[in-house]
């Protein structure tokens, strides 16, 4: 059963329940100040029409300025204590909304999709914040003066009071009930808020593509239709907002309305002074304020209900893939086995792999071939742990893969996928990504062995060159040898290199894995490619198609074999030769 979202939002408010204690406390010093203005400004009325002295009055003048310093220091001391508990629950949430999406594995990303869930860390976040720094406070601030205001009232003229008072009760159970409207009306708006972030989102990473093939007009009328359906979602909302908010107004005004034909009655029949009719009067328009604040304090509620639901939905999702309860702390030399191993893809209802057997020793090179859709990737992700598999086990040095904390195993498996993912700073800290301090000549290393060293003439500023967002400045090559850099400056035991030589040109692939095999030490090297040549020197060669090993074996077993293996190479071979004879003519 989802929870409301005020359910989410408690556990975060635990650690100020004394602050929120205090803001009680504020608001009902300066709401009772508030409401007791109306009183002091009848008995000066009255006062007045018993021909008071000026000293008389001034004491009068005197209490209400003093009331009014009163109302506006406890208001300002109430919204600086409700701004900082709104900026600590809003920093909780969102560390620990960021640690989720940091855990999740890929198909719960997919599932959500990057634009919905920046929207959830943005713009939902904004309305928790205004809940908690205005919501908060204009509602226990009007709940007390409606509260005392009605109080001091009654003690005035108890008919007048009660008249008023249910008449305000009517009008705060509408609202309250047309409010849950707005709620479900305000989720629908930030559903369509997240489609045009993701909208936006993959576009603009798409934009050279669609300016290739000329689809910037075609993008823009999809983008306006989109824009289109949320200024409708909003649109509505805002009806639905509109037709709740002028109702206090009006029943101010009916009351209003009340009070000066009762009240005159009243004081011709010398049941109510002069000064007793005008503290009625004035006490209207502070319940008409209080009554719009709560209006306006329970659409913030549900704003910020609406928004701390879907970051709930995502809070309460656990990742697939987590660390066991109680994990050794070993020294991981990499000797992985698979045993039966297979993955079901529900989303297409098939084996995606199935009767997976492997057993790679440390210091192995091992290449894994095959079309495209046959389960390279898929394979490759279960050694890095991204997945686990459905049936069978992995095991290295003996040990489940489920047995071991993740930090502990992708410390030992390093993945370098073929789109590499770089970031708007400086290349050294792209290279030593999540490692403090690592020297220099430790980096220069790394890239010498992935071949970056070459390229170093073309950053002016060496090591402290920014690359830009997602490697902009670099070339596709250029940005998978630093990958490349960045998984061997952690000097793995396991490297798992999914066709992360794609964009690197032969001649340098082969120094890549020239170099990589030089390398002292039991470190093993799991090559997913495309390309044949890439894996002709490795130990042991698997093909895979439809999710089995079809084949296995060296690269001169596979030949000979006469299978997908060879026709794969000899079809890489004529390409090649005919590549050349192009160049050369």
């Amino acid at each position: 059963m989802q929870k409301s979202g005020l359910q989410i939002l408690f556990p975060y408010q635990r650690p100020y329940y004394r602050a929120l204690a205090i803001g009680t406390l504020y608001a009902f010093i300066g709401a009772g100040a508030s409401a007791f203005s109306p009183t002091l400004l009848g008995w000066a009325v009255d006062a007045l029409n018993r021909g008071a002295l000026p000293s008389e009055l001034a004491w009068y003048a005197i209490g209400l300025m003093l009331l009014a310093s009163i109302v506006a220091l406890f208001r300002y001391l109430l919204r600086m204590l409700t701004g900082t508990i709104a900026a600590g629950i809003s920093y909780q949430m969102s560390q620990d909304l960021f640690q989720r999406l940091l855990l999740f594995d890929r198909e719960t990303r997919q599932r959500y999709g990057t634009g919905d869930l920046l929207s959830r860390s943005t713009s939902d976040f904004n309305y928790i914040w205004r809940f908690y720094s205005a919501g908060f406070q204009m509602f226990v601030h009007a709940l007390f003066l409606l509260l005392v205001g009605a109080g001091l009232m009654a003690l005035t003229s108890p008919r007048l009071a009660v008249m008023v008072v249910v008449m305000l009760a009517f009008s705060i159970a509408v609202q309250v009930r047309l409010g849950r409207r707005l709620r479900a009306s305000f989720i629908l708006v930030q559903q369509e808020i997240a489609k045009l972030a993701a909208f936006a989102q993959e576009n603009l990473n798409a934009a050279r593509m669609l300016s290739a093939y000329a689809q910037g007009g075609a993008v823009a009328r999809t983008f306006r239709a989109a824009n289109e359906e949320y200024v409708n979602r909003n649109l509505r909302f805002v009806l639905e907002s509109g037709a709740i908010s002028p109702l206090p107004s009006l029943v101010v005004r009916i009351a209003a309305t009340v009070v000066v034909f009762v009240g005159g009655m009243s004081i011709i029949g010398g049941e109510l002074t002069i000064g007793q009719y005008v503290q009625f009067i004035v006490y209207l328009g502070l319940l008409n304020n209080g009554a719009q604040q709560i209006t306006g304090a329970y659409e913030r509620l549900q704003q910020g209900s609406a928004a701390a639901v879907r970051i709930g939905e995502v809070l309460e999702r656990w990742p697939k893939v987590t660390d066991p309860e109680h994990a050794p702390n070993v020294k991981l030399a990499g000797h992985i086995r698979l045993e039966g191993v297979g993955v079901w893809a529900a989303d297409q209802e098939r084996w995606a792999l199935r009767n997976i057997d492997l057993d790679i020793p440390p210091g192995t090179t091992l290449g894994i071939v095959g079309p495209t859709g046959s389960g390279k990737s898929m394979l490759i992700s279960l050694l890095g742990r991204i997945y686990d598999p459905t049936e069978g086990r992995i095991t290295i040095d003996g040990y489940d893969l489920r047995e071991i904390k993740l930090a502990n195993l992708r410390n030992t498996v390093v993945y370098v996928p073929q789109e590499s993912l770089l970031f708007s700073m400086p290349l050294r800290n792209n290279i030593a990504l999540g490692i403090p301090y690592v020297p220099d000549p430790r980096i220069f290393q790394a890239m010498d062995q992935a071949r970056l060293s070459k390229d170093m003439a073309q950053l002016p500023q060496g090591l402290d060159s920014i690359v830009g967002e997602r490697g902009a400045t670099l070339s596709g090559g250029q940005r998978q040898r630093t990958a490349i850099a960045r998984a061997l400056v952690r000097d793995p035991r396991v490297l798992l290199l999914d066709d992360a030589l794609a964009s690197v040109d032969m001649k340098t692939a082969a120094e890549i894995l020239q170099e990589l095999r030089e390398v002292e030490g039991k470190r093993s090297r799991i090559i997913v490619t495309q390309r044949i040549a890439t894996v002709v020197d490795a130990d042991h060669i698997i093909v895979l198609d439809h999710g089995q090993i079809v084949e296995r074996g060296s690269h001169e077993e596979l030949l000979q074999l006469n299978g997908f293996y060879a026709e794969m190479y000899h079809r890489e071979v004529e390409q090649a030769q005919e590549d050349t004879a192009n160049g050369a003519a």
